[in-house]
């Protein structure tokens, strides 16, 4: 598990005007809460912010420099706030943590290979869960989950259930599909509506002129 340090200062403005003008200098306002202690406002370099998260992603422990001289904090990033029309860091939340507790976190899922449905069969791989639930100790959490397709034909999947759990145990429903190879659709649609046509063809056709005298 990636460990750093990132230096903060506490935020004693509050409001909207005192977060413009934290955000237009190139500050980004967060709050770190946990372990029963009182929530702090802080401050922090919107870039470096930016190139942390670029260089460890998410899951990384963060050892939080209050102030010049002050104590480190451990925590973890629960929460990133993006501006909706630059799409910038608007807000962090951090959580404190204690390196012999367990936490929740979602990790990535990443596949390697190609399947041979796909190569040989003609088949579509549809990656369908991009992160899993986990619980695990902090120095336990691990980058990614990878998984291997290439041996996946058409109509295989594979489940939260067949994920191998090593130093974290999995929170998401097991019988999660995380990713299959299915069908062309083109394919399906034209086999169904094959079968379709097939099924009206075979019905027997109504003799009216049987009914009718029946009637009579």
């Amino acid at each position: 598990m990636a460990e750093t340090t990132l230096q903060v200062e506490v935020r004693n403005e509050t409001g909207k005007q005192a977060v413009k003008r934290l955000r237009v200098a190139g500050l980004v306002p967060g709050i770190v809460y946990g372990l029963d202690d009182a929530p702090e406002q802080l401050t922090m370099n919107g870039r470096e912010v930016s190139n942390m998260l670029h260089k460890y992603g998410r899951n990384v422990v963060v050892n939080l420099a209050i102030g010049k001289g002050g104590d480190k904090v451990k925590t973890f990033i629960y929460e990133i706030q993006h501006d909706p029309m630059s799409g910038t860091i608007s807000h962090v939340d951090f959580k404190r943590i204690s390196l012999k507790e367990k936490i929740h976190v979602a990790v990535p899922i990443h596949l390697s290979g190609i399947p041979e449905g796909v190569k040989t069969e003609g088949g579509i791989i549809e990656h369908l869960m991009h992160t899993v639930d986990v619980s695990c100790l902090p120095t336990d959490i691990p980058e990614s989950i990878d998984i291997d397709v290439s041996g996946l034909h058409i109509h295989d999947a594979i489940h939260v259930s067949d994920i191998v759990q090593k130093n974290f145990e999995i929170l998401s429903e097991s019988e999660r599909t995380v990713v299959h190879v299915v069908a062309p659709k083109v394919i399906v649609a034209a086999a169904e509506a094959a079968e379709g046509e097939a099924a009206v063809g075979s019905a027997e056709p109504e003799v009216i002129g049987k009914k009718e005298a029946a009637e009579e």
